[in-house]
């Protein structure tokens, strides 16, 4: 696991332990995403990839129905910006 669950859920501001699942799915999901999109693996200590992960878990999260009656959000575009630094930056390293 990238994150440990205690800072995502303080980051959510979460105190309960009832969806404890959910977020590590979370994780896996936020984690196998950004990967996917940028070709870049998840190392230990880079924050920008833990912040990418860190938002897309807020916004899966907050946003975990198709249907709601609720006003349902784009992926923020903050997500966009890092995934794209992400990526170009795996393109210099390479």
């Amino acid at each position: 696991m990238s994150i440990e669950i205690s800072d995502i859920k303080s980051y959510l501001r979460i105190n309960h332990d009832e969806d404890d699942t959910y977020i590590e799915h979370l994780i896996d999901v936020s984690e196998s995403f950004i990967k996917e999109q940028t070709g870049v693996e998840f190392t230990d200590g880079d924050k920008v990839y833990e912040q990418g992960i860190l938002f897309l878990i807020a916004h899966l999260y907050d946003n975990r129905s198709a249907v709601t009656d609720k006003t349902v959000n784009t992926v923020p575009y903050t997500l966009d910006y890092i995934v794209k630094h992400i990526k170009n930056r795996g393109e210099l390293e390479e």
